[in-house]
């Protein structure tokens, strides 16, 4: 899907052990922007990242500038994975 600069990017991740939806002990996003700086939220620390059922999770990321961005969702503890990814973001010419 193609996102332009000032989009709200949702990013989702499905926890499962043994193929069961089950909740990590500890649900980590982080992201980094097309410059490089890098963001960090922990559920139940942070607001941002919001848990949608056992094992699911979502966040939305303020996509507030043109060029790819980096994510990654770790899960610890009793559902130990890892998930990354990226999207693109057009510049907007206005």
């Amino acid at each position: 899907m193609p996102y332009i600069a000032g989009d709200l990017v949702r990013v989702s991740v499905s926890f499962e052990t043994g193929g069961i939806a089950t909740d990590p002990t500890t649900v980590v996003l982080r992201y980094k922007n097309p410059a490089g700086t890098p963001t960090t939220w922990t559920f139940g620390v942070d607001s941002q990242v919001v848990k949608n059922s056992v094992g699911n999770y979502r966040a939305d990321i303020n996509a507030n500038v043109g060029g790819t961005w980096y994510f990654r969702w770790e899960g610890t503890g009793a559902a130990q994975g890892v998930a990354q990814d990226s999207f693109v973001v057009t510049a907007t010419n206005i």
